[in-house]
């Protein structure tokens, strides 16, 4: 996947926590942990989802072929 940015597939994933206490000492508190990424080209801060739909990187791989053993052709 690349950056929804620059197009860059270089990204590192962080999680951040906080704990929210509602003004208590006491408590009720809840946890929440936010996963994003960033881009080590630009700096940019994604959620995962924005990362995973941004443009595919180009690929110099060529695409991938149906190889069929000899012999059973009449089964494709």
């Amino acid at each position: 996947m690349a950056c929804p940015d620059c197009g860059s597939d270089s990204g590192e994933y962080r999680v951040a926590s906080s704990v929210e206490t509602h003004g208590l000492d006491c408590g009720p508190f809840e946890r929440f942990d936010q996963e994003y990424i960033v881009c080590r080209e630009c700096g940019g801060r994604f959620d995962i989802g924005d990362w995973e739909s941004g443009p595919e990187p180009p690929s110099d791989l060529p695409e991938p072929a149906l190889v069929v053993p000899m012999g059973h052709l009449d089964q494709v």
